[in-house]
C-alpha cells in the first residue's frame, strides 16, 4: 500500500507544479501529464520493493565460532584460532598488542606465554596481552586496544578469533566472561549494545568489558574481516550466546 499513496501524491504534486509553470489554473489538472507521472510512480514502486528484497535477503544469521572454520580456507566464517591460558602474574594495565610479520614462520618465533601466531586475509599475525607495546617482537606495529578492563579472576585465558562476513549478516546475541578486543583488517563493523552502536572502519579497534551484552552485524557495502581476542576468567567459557529473538533490547546499528 505503500506506493500507491506514494504515487497518488506524486500525481498531485508534479501536476500542481507543471500547470504552475504554464501557467494554468487548477481544474485543468486532471489532464496534466498523466503518463508520466505514472512511468515515475511504476519506477518508485519497482524501486521500493527491490529495496525491501535486499533487505530480506541480505539479513542472515552468521555462523557461529568454531575451531577450523571455512574462513580458514578463504571462504565465509568465524574461527577459534587457540584458546590459551595466561601466565600469573600478570600486570594491569594490559593491553593488546598486533604485529604483522613477512612470514608464519617468523611470527612463531616470536610467540611467548601470551601471544598468538596466525595467518588471516594472507597476512601473518603476532598478537599479545601485555603491558608494554615499544617492543614490536621482530614485527611490524599494527595496532594496541586497552586498557583492557579485566574481569576479577584468579586466572585468565585467552581465545583469539578471526572472522570474515559479508554485509548483512548478524550474529547471535551474546556476551563474554572477560573483555573482547576487536581490530577490522577490512570492510565496516558494528556491534550493538544496551547503550549504543559501535560503527568501525578498517584499522580501527573496539574493547568491551566482560558482561556487555551485544550482536555484531556486518554493515557497509564489502566483505568484512575482523580479528577479536577475548581476555575471559579461566574458569568460565569465553562466550555466552542467546536464541534468536531474546535478550535484551540493543541499540540498532544504522
Amino acid at each position: 500500500m505503500v506506493a500507491p499513496r506514494i504515487c497518488v501524491r506524486l500525481r498531485a504534486e508534479v501536476g500542481t507544479w507543471n500547470l504552475a509553470k504554464r501557467g494554468l489554473r487548477a481544474h485543468n489538472s486532471k489532464s496534466a501529464y498523466p503518463m508520466k507521472t505514472h512511468g515515475a510512480c511504476s519506477a518508485i514502486a519497482v524501486m521500493l520493493l527491490s529495496l525491501l528484497r535486499a533487505n530480506i535477503v541480505s539479513a542472515q544469521l552468521a555462523s557461529t565460532c568454531v575451531e577450523n572454520s571455512p574462513e580458514r580456507r578463504g571462504e565465509l566464517g568465524c574461527s577459534i584460532i587457540e584458546n590459551k591460558l595466561l601466565p600469573g602474574g600478570l600486570k594491569e594495565p594490559l593491553f593488546w598488542h598486533i604485529d604483522r610479520f613477512d612470514s608464519q614462520e617468523r611470527a612463531r618465533t616470536a610467540v611467548g606465554p601470551a601471544s598468538v601466531a596466525f595467518e588471516a586475509d594472507g597476512t601473518s599475525w603476532l598478537v599479545t596481552i601485555e603491558s608494554k607495546t615499544a617492543d614490536h617482537h621482530g614485527g611490524r606495529h599494527v595496532a594496541q586496544v586497552g586498557r583492557l578492563p579485566l574481569p576479577r579472576a584468579p586466572k585468565y585465558a585467552m581465545q583469539v578469533l578471526s572472522a570474515a562476513f559479508t554485509p548483512g549478516m548478524y550474529s547471535l546475541v551474546h556476551h563474554h566472561s572477560g573483555v573482547e578486543a576487536i581490530y577490522v583488517i577490512k570492510g565496516e563493523a558494528c556491534y550493538e549494545t544496551p547503550a549504543r552502536a559501535f560503527k568501525l572502519r578498517k584499522g580501527e579497534t573496539l574493547a568491551m568489558a566482560g558482561g556487555t551484552p551485544m550482536r555484531a552485524v556486518v554493515t557497509g557495502s564489502t566483505l568484512r574481516y575482523v580479528l577479536s581476542v577475548i581476555v575471559n576468567d579461566a574458569a568460565q567459557p569465553p562466550t555466552m550466546r542467546m536464541e534468536e529473538g531474546t535478550g535484551p533490547k540493543l541499540v540498532a546499528c544504522r
